[in-house]
């Protein structure tokens, strides 16, 4: 049994403006640590979270935002950064090699607390971390390396505590992982084998499998 320690649960419960030397904008992106020893996990998210680009973030596909912070010491040396929790907006700061992206797949399934919760998609680094830390190749960067993050959906709403962790409960036969999906996206897109996996993965987001299967369409 699979289970992946939880540093930190984080929300934000206001937007702010973020200004970086090259861009800024209006956003919920500054996740903290809770304080409250619970908090309940509904269909789209944690109580109290806001979400303010909701065209590309939130919804029960995205309810929750997950970083592994053991890749805070790799980003820390290439980049002069200091990461903590909550440096790539995610919910939840994990730690451990279950949390990377290449040992989580999609479709797992997970207990976290009262709650269930499945890997839904890699998470699509966007501008606003550039914006973040002040490096707007930043998003690039998480694409070319592979280390993105990735989604959680709701199956089941429920009260979680600071003191709980993500327990494996179901494991997607197909093991296909978050690094799988990154790397046909960012570097193997014309890989006809693993596209064709990709757009019949159904608990992958319909959102990804309409990116694949554009990519498909174009190799016939």
């Amino acid at each position: 049994m699979n289970i992946i320690p939880i540093k930190t649960i984080n929300i934000k419960g206001k937007a702010e403006r973020l200004v970086a030397d090259h861009q800024s904008t209006r956003t919920a992106y500054n996740k903290e640590p809770i304080s409250s020893p619970d908090i309940y996990l509904t269909l789209t998210g944690f109580e109290g979270d806001t979400v303010v680009h909701t065209k590309y973030h939130g919804g029960n596909d995205k309810a929750i935002c997950c970083y592994n912070a053991d890749r805070f010491t790799y980003w820390n040396e290439i980049l002069n950064l200091d990461l903590q929790s909550g440096a790539f907006g995610e919910n939840l700061t994990l730690a451990g090699d279950d949390a990377l992206e290449e040992n989580v797949f999609i479709g797992d399934r997970y207990q976290l607390g009262e709650a269930v919760v499945e890997v839904s998609e890699p998470r699509g680094p966007c501008y606003i971390i550039g914006i973040r830390h002040n490096l707007k190749q930043f998003p690039a960067l998480c694409q070319e390396t592979g280390f993105t993050g990735f989604y959680l959906r709701t199956i089941n709403p429920g009260k979680v505590n600071v003191t709980d962790k993500l327990v494996k409960i179901y494991s997607h036969p197909a093991k296909i992982s978050v690094m799988d999906v990154n790397r046909i996206r960012y570097h193997d897109s014309k890989n006809k084998t693993w596209l064709e996996k990709l757009v019949v993965l159904q608990e992958l987001t319909a959102e990804w499998r309409e990116k694949f299967q554009v990519l498909l369409n174009k190799l016939k």
